[in-house]
């Protein structure tokens, strides 16, 4: 019987609504805390999810077979790349908008976004699925299982001083002077260098592994469990005013593998044009948040859709998923229809 993965198409469609989340700020206009609790710590589950299904897709297809493996690699690179060029250039009016290409901009400015940050605030994660992919892929052909997961931590670990934890390097002038030049490099740690092999190492390790014992209430549980952690984590660290950006919990990585572990067991209905909606709504809503702010002004509406962040958040997640339904409808319009149906 075909496996069923419905339940991950469902996790990554929330959790592409999570990242909407963390750019609008939806409880900010009613409590500032209760917003840093679910933009600040939740949504940073969002991300892992992402780079742990593919890291669960892409690796169950390796076989071994030391020509079609790479071959394996190199095309699914490739589908990304060619999926980050059209959001660079779908983003250029955005850009020339918000002065972009004006504003400090230099041609190193531009490689570094390019490599690492994303010409957009929200696109650093193509880069950083293309680097991480790699990386992962290098680790994964020459260590264990284990040594891999192992390796892909450490990496971690270097990128949680360069963030949530970068308040504990104070007073090491060593250390900081290291961190500095690494940022005169990429703007976070959050890249794929440091902090996607990890997440797409655990896609991995879950799709070599014998078949699930521990059940959904488990799973959740675990979750639960992790989660909690994680609050308590980011609680923590903010009232220390520990983090330079708190895009990098610990607890991040049993928090979202659980959860992930979890959908496994969920089922429902999906398909491939709802699995392209995820991905559209990653790439589109910050077009949908302008328009959002646009319109409200234009029509004298900003008390109800800009002041009151809840109503934003709601409506820049519908417009989102709007406009992320058009783009799917027109890329399959493009598509060469089969000159025959196989039975």
């Amino acid at each position: 019987m075909k496996p069923n993965y419905s339940g991950l198409d469902w996790l990554k469609f929330m959790a592409a609504l999570l990242v909407v989340a963390n750019h609008t700020g939806p409880l900010q206009s009613i409590n500032p805390y209760a917003d840093f609790l679910i933009s600040g710590v939740l949504t940073r589950i969002a991300v892992p999810v992402f780079f742990m299904t593919s890291g669960f897709f892409f690796f169950r297809k390796l076989t071994g077979d030391p020509a079609a493996d790479p071959q394996a690699l190199h095309g699914y690179a490739k589908k990304v790349g060619k999926l980050y060029v059209i959001a660079i250039l779908l983003y250029i009016p955005l850009n020339l908008y918000t002065g972009y290409f004006t504003t400090d901009f230099s041609v190193y400015s531009f490689m570094k976004d390019i490599v690492f940050d994303g010409t957009v605030y929200h696109l650093w994660y193509l880069p950083a699925m293309l680097t991480g992919l790699y990386m992962t892929y290098f680790l994964y052909k020459r260590m264990p299982m284990k040594a891999m997961l192992a390796a892909a931590c450490s990496l971690y670990a270097i990128g949680l001083l360069g963030g949530s934890y970068y308040g504990f390097m104070e007073g090491n002038k060593g250390l900081t002077q290291i961190y500095d030049g690494m940022f005169n490099l990429f703007d976070y740690t959050r890249n794929g260098l440091f902090y996607a092999p990890v997440f797409l190492a655990l896609g991995a390790w879950a799709s070599k592994q014998p078949k699930r014992e521990r059940s959904a209430a488990a799973q959740a549980g675990l979750f639960a469990a992790s989660l909690i952690l994680m609050f308590a984590e980011g609680i923590l660290l903010n009232a220390a005013d520990i983090p330079r950006h708190d895009g990098m919990y610990i607890f991040a990585i049993p928090a979202a593998y659980y959860l992930f572990q979890w959908a496994l067991h969920w089922r429902g209905k999906s398909g491939k044009a709802f699995r392209d909606w995820r991905v559209w709504i990653y790439i589109l809503h910050p077009y949908a948040i302008v328009l959002v702010r646009g319109a409200s002004e234009a029509v004298h509406l900003e008390h109800l859709f800009i002041a009151n962040r809840l109503l934003h958040f709601l409506a820049v997640c519908l417009l989102s998923i709007i406009i992320a339904s058009a783009a799917v409808k027109l890329e399959h319009m493009r598509r060469p229809r089969p000159s025959h149906v196989d039975a």
